[in-house]
């Protein structure tokens, strides 16, 4: 077989189901046998627009599945465009794996000039990627694109890239095509369980701290299991919307504070709990530390990157492994946990009303918009944000119930990236409703991929703000330069005559009320739609 038949055969071989692309001289004969597996019915394949935002539709793919995203681009520019979502996945930890193209191998490194070539091109995603390969022989090709793929499920859920030189993509070999290697989940030293356990039995008011990694490693139920054990109160770190249900008596909410996202009496609560328990969260700055938050001074920190280990915060107890079977570990001594007393309960129930009764008075009209989108939505839909203040908004106001139901860019803060985001979540889930939250400058970014929705039938609703505005930029302004604004303004197109262009149903609103009869409207269609939402005067005055 040729190198491309043996990588799209490993890819199978692996499990893949779809691939996001964008074809190219250097690609042409992947995409030949692309097709002929297509053709069978053996792999399905969506051809975006821009390397950016099929970067983007396979992160949200892997978030939406819980498998690898998986995307094809080309030498050079290609591979360049696509530096921003594998960024983004890298930071906010989604498996994704690029299969791109080098220039001929007889040419590497040598800077004759040929066409795409990239000075070192594997370097250029070197903070971007955990895993980076430069296969010879079409032999190595396909291993190493295995091996990309062993690595992404053992190792902390980060980008893979694999850089093809485009003659093997034509060369035939008698390459034999791996098998899917899956792996024993990591535990975590027995020893330091054996510690965590020691702490546990003598703690009076617990906290859990939740993260995306809950989610990465299937680890929700633990996690429930694990709570109800110690009638601990679960906090949602930024990232971890989804890994515990929301309306759980245990669940206080999303633990953000501070920037964009108001006051929030969690951080005052956390100070006084005796340990927190940090299951799968990167405590990233700008969330942590960056707000000024504390912990207890007791922590016991759990994740299968041990580079996160007193990242921000020093961890008394550090359990190395993967979420899910580390706290299977601690749940196998659950007998030993102590019940949190009734008066800790009782304040827990206290705090959770005082939590959502401020987000109400903070957000009255933000908190009564995405009250009525929640209530229309079913429990398993998916809600992707961009970095825009209805998303900042909605990390707090709009509850998640069920793991992967809530997307947004908390790693790299990419803007840009819901929309083709909420495709890839839909062709991963494509029975389940997908709603894309976006403003007007962030959805400007890949709104050229209305085309790829329409050519392959995908399906999410757009939740489309527009202020005409960089509109958090222009709050920064307001609050830190008196408002003195410059760069912030947005001259934009007529959203509504764009998606009709495309084929789309389309709609402008200028009321809460209205948005919600149109979306209800949108979900009975199945169908792509996009509803604008007029806030001239922004969010806050949307009624």
């Amino acid at each position: 077989m040729t190198g491309g038949q043996a990588i799209v055969e490993t890819l199978i071989a692996q499990g893949v189901r779809v691939v996001f692309g964008v074809i190219s001289v250097h690609n042409l004969h992947l995409f030949d046998a692309l097709r002929d597996a297509v053709e069978a019915g053996r792999i399905q394949f969506i051809g975006a627009r821009h390397e950016l935002a099929a970067g983007f539709m396979a992160d949200g793919y892997a978030r939406a599945t819980g498998e690898p995203g998986i995307y094809v681009t080309s030498s050079g520019p290609g591979a360049a465009d696509s530096v921003g979502a594998m960024g983004e996945s890298y930071h906010s930890s989604v498996p994704v794996l690029q299969v791109t193209t080098e220039i001929e191998a007889e040419w590497l490194g040598q800077g004759r000039g040929v066409t795409h070539e990239a000075n070192h091109q594997l370097e250029m995603f070197a903070s971007v990627a955990d895993f980076r390969a430069l296969p010879l022989t079409v032999e190595d090709a396909a291993e190493q694109v295995a091996q990309a793929f062993e690595h992404m499920r053992s190792h902390h859920p980060r980008p893979a890239v694999v850089a093809v030189p485009t003659d093997l993509l034509a060369e035939e070999s008698g390459a034999a095509i791996p098998r899917r290697r899956d792996l024993a989940p990591r535990q975590a030293d027995g020893e330091a369980v054996a510690a965590a356990l020691r702490m546990l039995e003598r703690t009076e008011r617990p906290v859990l701290w939740v993260g995306s990694g809950v989610m990465s490693a299937g680890a929700s139920e633990e996690l429930r299991v694990l709570a109800e054990a110690l009638g601990a109160p679960v906090a949602i770190a930024d990232g971890g919307k989804g890994a515990f249900p929301e309306d759980h008596p245990l669940c206080l909410g999303s633990a953000l504070h501070g920037r964009f996202w108001g006051d929030n009496p969690i951080a005052d609560f956390l100070p006084t709990c005796d340990v927190a328990i940090i299951v799968g969260s990167g405590m990233h700055f700008r969330s942590t530390k960056g707000v000024g938050l504390e912990l207890p001074g007791a922590v016991i920190q759990i994740d299968i990157d041990e580079a996160v280990f007193d990242r921000n915060y020093h961890a008394s107890v550090r359990l190395n492994g993967d979420a899910r079977a580390v706290l299977r570990q601690l749940l196998e001594h659950v007998h030993r946990l102590p019940q949190a007393s009734a008066a800790y309960r009782e304040e827990t129930a206290r705090l959770r009303k005082v939590v959502a009764e401020g987000v109400r008075q903070q957000y009255p009209a933000e908190s009564r918009l995405f009250d009525g989108i929640r209530a229309v939505l079913d429990r398993d839909a998916i809600v992707v944000a961009d970095p825009a203040i209805p998303g900042y908004v909605a990390q707090r106001a709009f509850p998640a119930y069920e793991p992967g139901t809530f997307f947004h860019p908390h790693g790299w803060v990419g803007i840009g990236y819901s929309f083709p985001s909420s495709m890839g979540a839909k062709t991963g889930a494509p029975t389940r409703q997908v709603l894309c939250i976006s403003g007007d400058g962030g959805f400007q970014y890949n709104m050229q991929e209305l085309g790829t929705a329409v050519q392959y039938g995908i399906s999410p609703i757009v939740l489309l703000f527009n202020d005409n505005a960089w509109g958090a930029l222009q709050s920064m302004q307001r609050r830190s330069m008196g408002g003195r604004y410059f760069g912030s303004d947005l001259v934009n197109p007529d959203f509504v005559a764009l998606a009709q262009a495309y084929g789309i149903a389309a709609a402008r609103v200028h009321g809460a009320d209205q948005l919600l009869d149109e979306l209800e409207a949108a979900l009975a269609r199945n169908a792509i739609s996009i509803i604008e939402a007029a806030i001239p005067e922004g969010l806050e005055a949307f009624r």
